[in-house]
């Protein structure tokens, strides 16, 4: 819903003195008055109005107010909009189940006392504002769930839950997928010498150029510490290590200096891996297999790019020294 629907209520009766004693009770909680004399206008007039709230009655020409609701509550827009039915009959216990059944949020009897009906939609619009509220607070909630706070980057949780989906789908669809590993080097160095404040920026400039570098369809998140991790989908190694190396070359030009650190130098080593290849059938045994291939780019010098190529003479992983990364 717009939010400039919000001050807009849709008044549907086939009555126009009801409609005008409607207009006049609600003048002083609603700007705009969009009116419609029967369901199949009034459908027509929620569609292009967008209104945030609507008043209707029962009994109306070509479509009546239950069929109206129906298909209001059937559209995405109007699932969570109040609606306030009227009936002009005192048989009303089976036309208010029929109309709550149906999605109504109230229900009056015609006629009715003004300050009732105003009482009424000013309950149900407070009802309203909290729901947005809690909409919203969830929606950051989740939001900040999947997020690193330093660098504003997905998490390593995020990463994990979208690439087992989409590995899932490259398993039963034989498509190709490449894991990429990026590691800072000599961080620790970076921490010493100027600072955890320093660091911090460092961590941070990162994730903007890897975010501003990534393309479509690609996930980046940050996977720890100095670490960083980009799966590429549908892509082979030649293309991958292109933009590994895109990716290298973009931290290594950058001045990431400033008045507080004027002459820090930063680089990354990265680790590839590629599936389909030999026995990596899951994303973690692909994760484990770029992290082999960024340890043989810290070995052979840092600041590089290797591929990890998988043989069957390859053995379970040895513990490896720990390096000065």
């Amino acid at each position: 819903m717009a939010e400039n629907s919000a001050g807009k209520v849709l008044l549907v009766d086939d009555s126009q003195q009801a409609r005008e004693v409607i207009k006049d009770i609600l003048r002083d909680v609603f700007p705009v008055f969009v009116e419609a004399d029967d369901g199949l206008t009034a459908i027509k007039a929620f569609v292009e109005e967008r209104p945030g709230f609507i008043i209707t009655d029962i009994e109306m020409p070509s479509i009546n107010g239950y069929r109206f609701i129906s298909t209001i509550r059937n559209m995405d827009d109007g699932k969570d909009v109040p609606i306030i039915m009227l009936s002009g009959t005192r048989d009303s216990l089976k036309k208010k189940l029929t109309g709550f059944n149906l999605g109504a949020s109230d229900f009056l009897i015609k006629p009715f006392e003004p300050e009732e009906l105003l009482a009424r939609v000013k309950s149900l619009l407070r009802m309203r504002h909290l729901m947005d509220e809690l909409k919203e607070k969830n929606a950051l909630l989740e939001k900040l769930a999947v997020t690193d706070d330093l660098t504003g980057l997905h998490n390593r949780r995020y990463f994990f839950e979208t690439v087992r989906e989409q590995l899932a789908l490259g398993l039963r669809h034989n498509l190709k997928l490449a894991c990429m590993l990026l590691d800072i080097d000599h961080f620790k160095s970076i921490n010493d010498t100027w600072g955890h404040v320093a660091g911090d920026d460092v961590l941070r400039k990162i994730g903007a150029l890897l975010a501003s570098c990534k393309r479509e369809g690609e996930i980046l998140a940050r996977f720890g510490g100095e670490e960083f991790i980009i799966c590429l989908f549908n892509t082979d190694s030649e293309n991958a290590g292109r933009a590994a190396e895109r990716f290298r070359a973009l931290i290594k030009s950058y001045d990431f200096s400033s008045v507080y650190y004027p002459a820090i130098k930063v680089t990354v080593s990265i680790g590839l891996a590629v599936y389909p290849q030999g026995s990596l059938i899951s994303i973690d045994e692909l994760i484990k297999a770029a992290d082999k291939a960024l340890y043989s780019s810290k070995v052979d010098g840092r600041d590089r790019v290797t591929l990890y190529e998988w043989s069957s003479t390859d053995a379970p992983r040895r513990e490896e020294p720990v390096l000065d990364r």
